[in-house]
């Protein structure tokens, strides 16, 4: 469960003819910036977001310059988280959106952050969902309902979906001789139950998996061919 918000501290004001005092390598981390504001921190940013907004020591604390800081400084703590998680794995476009939705990061700031990944090709959602196909498909082939639905749980841009199931199933010999395949290696784990189980849990196998009618229909059709014998 998440903790209520505590009600946040109430600013001390800064001295009318207050400056920028310092800006210095954070001890963690030297391509991050401390700035003081008359000896007072007021936030770390990035060496780029620094050099980006210009600034430097001496320059007029006015309230122009603390909204401008206070904006990057929001960018810079959800672009780090956005840029954390996708250091552990790749996400979509949409995932990422929902991460920083659901760490309360503000609407323009998340546009911002979602902008800058792109443009650093840390997010491509047709790469992405390049992965997923080719991963819900290693070992255990799968029809186009099964990636489509996927593809939905991870985000994928829904105007990318029908073009990546497309490719990956418009096929429809491959995608049948793919349902073949699957109750062809299901068949040996089946030969002590008897014909209507057989049927039953091969078709629920090939409907999980998401493949069309007609690819079930072919695969099925192998079963007739399969005599008790053969599976007792």
């Amino acid at each position: 469960m998440r903790r209520p918000k505590r009600d946040p501290k109430p600013e001390r004001p800064f001295p009318p003819d207050a400056r920028i005092s310092a800006l210095h390598p954070t001890q963690r981390d030297p391509t991050r910036l401390t700035v003081k504001v008359a000896g007072r921190s007021v936030g770390t940013l990035s060496t780029k977001l620094v050099d980006d907004l210009g600034l430097a020591v001496g320059d007029v604390w006015t309230e122009h310059l603390r909204t401008t800081l206070a904006g990057a400084l929001k960018y810079d703590k959800a672009f780090r988280a956005a840029t954390s998680r996708l250091a552990r794995r790749p996400m979509s476009r949409g995932q990422i959106e929902r991460k920083l939705r659901d760490l309360d990061h503000e609407a323009d700031t998340i546009a911002q952050v979602l902008e800058r990944l792109e443009q650093l090709q840390l997010i491509d959602d047709q790469q992405f969902g390049e992965l997923v196909v080719r991963e819900t498909m290693r070992g255990r082939p799968a029809g186009p309902r099964l990636l489509r639905q996927k593809l939905m749980q991870k985000g994928v841009d829904r105007t990318l979906i029908d073009g990546l199931v497309d490719q990956a199933t418009s096929d429809d010999d491959q995608q049948a001789e793919s349902a073949k395949e699957l109750v062809r290696k299901k068949l040996p784990s089946l030969q002590r139950v008897d014909a209507a189980t057989r049927q039953r849990r091969v078709y629920g196998l090939l409907a999980r998996r998401g493949f069309t009618g007609d690819a079930v229909r072919a695969a099925m059709a192998l079963l007739d061919g399969v005599d008790e014998a053969d599976v007792q």
